[in-house]
């Protein structure tokens, strides 16, 4: 019987190995909430986008939310280290318009925190993505800065 339990547990610990148990999740919510700082928490998403394929549209997610005016939001997001992707965020206005994104093309250069002063209150969608299509996990976060 001893034998049988011993087989086992081999069997179990070559077959998850080789299994990557990234921070996707529940961790990575944590670890992310943990950089809000001075700023009050109002919403957090988290975002896995597989690869994108050939031929195929850049995966994202979008979502809406409301700002007010007067009202300066810190909007940040943490990606999981395992996987390749980096996440970009793009704000909308209610016109459709971008008003702010988190990556700058003409540097390649992601910016950590967006401080975003509203100007105007309305629906904003936040879309999500990953640089160069790649598969991502992260969390966007939404604080009012303080």
């Amino acid at each position: 019987m001893k034998k049988h339990y011993i087989l086992l547990s081999l069997i179990f610990l070559f077959a998850f190995s080789g299994m990557s148990f990234s921070q996707c999740g529940e961790p990575l919510l944590n670890i992310c909430h943990g950089k809000i700082e001075n700023a009050r928490f109002l919403r957090s998403w988290p975002i896995q986008l597989p690869k994108q394929a050939r031929g195929e549209t850049l995966p994202q997610v979008s979502f809406k939310m409301p700002l007010t005016s007067g009202n300066t939001y810190k909007i940040f997001a943490c990606n999981d280290g395992d996987l390749p992707g980096k996440v970009i965020i793009s704000i909308r206005n209610q016109n459709d318009d971008l008003v702010v994104t988190s990556f700058v093309i003409e540097q390649a250069r992601h910016i950590p925190v967006i401080m975003f002063p509203v100007a105007m209150s309305g629906i904003y969608t936040f879309s999500f993505y990953f640089e160069n299509g790649e598969e991502g996990c992260a969390v966007g976060v939404v604080a009012i800065a303080e």
